[in-house]
């Protein structure tokens, strides 16, 4: 069913579902903000309509805080994000002003954004991402809105849900095992969006009604490249260690996993480089063993398997690389075989000998074996089965009859097929990242689409419902998370502060670290810069206890900074209070150490290794510091977003929130910059900033500290 208009899907919320609307509307870019907004817009003008919104990272354009990043931002969102619709509930609940007849609950919210909001902090709900849906439809969701791609042919229109099929499917299939109504399905067509394949094609049917009019359609969020640091690029590198050839990966969004995924190619592409940085560093050396127990530092000739909640760009850039390459079947026992190394794409003669040896087929072939070895692409896809015979094509037969090696030759060379079908290289439940990554998707052909799987969450996050077959295909996992603080028990959190106060959420995080655990061969990799720069001070973000936590000790693992590898599984708590301490910051080992000793979890006589004694942000500048030289390790490895005048002012702004990071350093600063005065060299970017024509105080004020960080950073 097509809805000309926004007024007409209303028109139906009203007619099926009366006054009370519970709307749940997928995380990130799967959001339909233009349907989103009519909705709140309806409901804030009639306040005898109820919207209850049930929901997860409601993207916001940056905008800044002082008046320089607020100019800056101005400009630069202007150019990059164009006429993206933002979404108006965001301001409300900022700004704590939500009208009485509408409610936002988030389980993960945009890392950092809502921290000084009560609206949001008080709504939050705390859930595992595989419970979400459950607890969606425990909460009588409704209505469902959701933005579609569509693929337009000469056959029709076929249509997607993209980015967001994780929740959307669960839902569906949640509300039917318990017997409650199916929500109303609201699609919003955008022909920006890349169409997916797999679970996430839909047909038309699917929708209760479907908004197609190009008035609406935009270019979905984009998240601008972050610059990779030395501290991250120690942090990936370490990290690539690890990755075993012919295993499974999962990563997260941001710098970190970009630095692992940028050191991963080097491993790949640049293997002697690689091998010699390893020297150099002393990482080889240092983490030899368990590099040898978990890892691997040759190239990939296996290949690897991503499956991932989150698909993001770097999984392109290392299928770029022919570093994801390792396919995936949707058959366990088939799978086996594949991993046995007893059978690979190309099929070849001796195929049905092997299916009968390993009891996958019997000697008189069933129409279930028939459908399912021919769904494979075992048997080939013109053949047809009837009554225990086989016809292809020509209408020529042959029995299903394999007793007998002259039977079975015959039947392989009537039935067999050239390869395999069906084989993914990465599922994943939701996708978001840059404008270069959404290019990438819809330059997928159809073969390449069907490789790139997106399934509902309860299928990636969890093992539940198809453990046989997850556990053939995650063969050799590292799952790779960040955090923002462990204790030297190894307990992490990674969402949320110790006053209780959300950062994030908790995701999938505990899924997968859980997962690693009961997965043979498998890893959880948690990574962590070893310190936090505050606005006064410099902290440890390994700590002797934290109050809260989001993956608990007795799911210790793998904890990396850029200093080194902790293994921690399986040992006790002195063994991991000192692998903890060897990879903190140097600055705090010592209190670490005492903390340990008072409590008596640490003989008082035990110091730190030489070898770890000096573990400074100078000592990983330096490492890398010839590498660099060199030409690796950029600070935008897969491409920038940032003009070159943007640049300058970023490098500006960064160098005087230093040097005003408290009252002394900012009173210094201000009476130094009162005699800035702009050369040629600073105004044009005056100009940018709309600072050219200051006219009140505190324009003034800023325009001279603008200068005057110019003048420090411009070379």
């Amino acid at each position: 069913m097509k809805s000309a208009d926004f007024n007409s899907a209303i028109g139906l919320l009203k007619e099926k579902l009366g006054n009370h609307w519970i709307v749940g509307t997928p995380l990130g870019i799967g959001k339909p903000n233009p349907l989103v907004n009519a909705l709140y817009q309806c409901v804030v003008e009639d306040k005898s309509l109820n919207l209850e919104i049930f929901t997860a990272l409601s993207l916001e354009i940056p905008h800044g805080n002082s008046l320089l990043e607020r100019r800056f931002l101005k400009s630069f969102t202007r150019r990059f994000f164009g006429d993206y619709p933002e979404l108006q509930y965001i301001q409300d609940v900022k700004k704590n002003r939500l009208p009485n007849n509408v409610s936002i609950r988030e389980f993960y919210m945009q890392s950092g954004k809502m921290l000084h909001s009560k609206t949001a902090q008080q709504n939050y709900v705390s859930s595992n991402y595989t419970h979400v849906a459950r607890d969606m439809v425990d909460q009588k969701i409704n209505v469902i809105l959701q933005m579609v791609a569509v693929d337009r042919s000469s056959d029709g229109d076929r249509y997607s849900l993209s980015c967001n099929p994780d929740l959307t499917l669960d839902i569906i299939r949640i509300a039917a095992e318990k017997g409650y109504p199916k929500p109303l399905v609201i699609g919003m067509v955008n022909e920006a969006l890349p169409f997916m394949a797999g679970q996430a094609e839909v047909e038309v049917g699917f929708f209760d009604s479907l908004v197609d009019d190009k008035r609406h359609y935009f270019q979905p969020f984009a998240t601008p490249a972050q610059p990779i640091n030395v501290t991250d690029y120690s942090i990936g590198l370490l990290v690539s260690t690890l990755i075993k050839d012919g295993g499974t990966l999962q990563i997260g969004i941001g710098s970190l996993a970009d630095a692992l995924v940028y050191c991963t190619q080097l491993r790949q592409q640049n293997n002697s480089i690689y091998q010699e940085l390893l020297e150099h560093t002393k990482i080889k050396n240092t983490f030899n063993d368990v590099i040898e127990q978990v890892g691997d530092l040759d190239t990939f000739e296996d290949g690897l398997f991503a499956a991932s909640e989150m698909f993001v760009e770097g999984f392109a850039h290392l299928y770029d690389s022919g570093i994801l390459t390792r396919k995936v079947y949707p058959d366990a026992e088939i799978q086996k075989l594949v991993n046995q190394r007893k059978l690979d794409e190309k099929i070849h003669s001796g195929l049905i000998r092997l299916l009968l040896d390993e009891g996958i087929i019997d000697t008189r072939i069933t129409l279930r074996q028939f459908n399912r070895l021919q769904n494979l692409g075992i048997f080939k896809s013109g053949l047809s089965f009837n009554q225990g015979i086989i016809i292809n094509e020509h209408g020529e037969q042959i029995p299903a009859d394999l007793h007998g090696e002259s039977l079975i030759t015959d039947f392989e060379q009537f039935c067999l097929g050239d390869k395999l079908q069906h084989g993914s290289v990465l599922h994943a439940a939701f996708f978001m990242g840059s404008k270069r990554f959404y290019q990438w998707l819809k330059g997928l052909n159809q073969e390449q689409q069907q490789l790139f799987q997106m399934t509902p969450v309860s299928q990636i996050n969890e093992l539940y419902g198809g453990e046989a077959l997850d556990r053939v295909q995650r063969v050799k996992a590292r799952f790779v998370n960040t955090c923002m603080k462990v204790d030297v028990l190894g307990a992490a959190a990674s969402d949320t502060l110790d006053n209780h106060q959300v950062v994030s959420g908790v995701g999938g995080q505990y899924n997968f670290v859980a997962m690693a655990h009961a997965l043979a061969d498998s890893r959880s990799i948690l990574m962590l810069r070893s310190v936090h720069a505050g606005k006064h001070t410099v902290e440890s973000n390994i700590v002797w206890k934290y109050s809260y936590c989001t993956i608990p000790r007795h799911l210790r693992d793998i904890v990396i900074t850029e200093y080194g590898i902790a293994d921690l599984r399986g040992q006790s708590d002195e063994t991991c209070i000192k692998r903890m301490i060897c990879i903190a910051d140097s600055r705090f080992q010592e209190g670490l150490r005492a903390q340990a000793v008072a409590h008596n979890k640490l003989n008082a006589d035990w110091q730190v290794p030489e070898l770890y004694k000096h573990n400074t942000p100078e000592k990983i500048k330096s490492q890398l510091a010839k590498a660099q030289d060199q030409g690796y390790f950029p600070a935008f490895p897969f491409g920038e977003d940032f003009t070159e005048d943007e640049k300058v002012i970023i490098n500006a702004l960064k160098w005087l929130k230093v040097n005003t990071r408290n009252k002394y350093a900012m009173l210094s600063t201000i009476s130094k910059s009162i005699w800035s005065r702009p050369t040629d060299k600073e105004k044009p970017f005056l100009e940018i900033m709309d600072l050219h024509q200051a006219s009140d105080f505190r324009e003034k004020l800023s325009a001279k500290l603008f200068v005057y960080a110019l003048k420090h950073t411009r070379v």
